[in-house]
């Protein structure tokens, strides 16, 4: 398993990612890759409200996580940067 997650508090108003985020980034598991990042997905969206968490995200997904959990586009940059997410009340996994 390869994984590489960021926990967004604050952004002081740069980027696109809103406040209270949990960015997946990368994400590899060597067996059922689709299955395991809905399982991963189930578990944030479970136990992250506790920690003041409201959103996954994605940031510049070559990998297509969004399309997996149903994610919406929140910001398209510059060279095909496309940041995806979800409020984790919405996620429908």
């Amino acid at each position: 398993m390869d994984l590489y997650i960021r926990f967004w508090e604050y952004s002081c108003g740069v980027g696109s990612i809103p406040d209270w985020s949990i960015i997946i980034v990368r994400s590899n598991f060597k067996r059922n890759q689709q299955e395991n990042l809905k399982d991963l997905a189930r578990f944030f969206k479970e136990y992250a409200p506790r920690y003041g968490y409201k959103y996954l995200c994605t940031e510049d997904d070559d990998y297509k996580y969004y399309q997996t959990l149903g994610l919406k586009l929140i910001h398209r940059g510059l060279f095909r940067q496309y940041n995806y997410g979800l409020p984790l009340k919405e996620l429908e996994v």
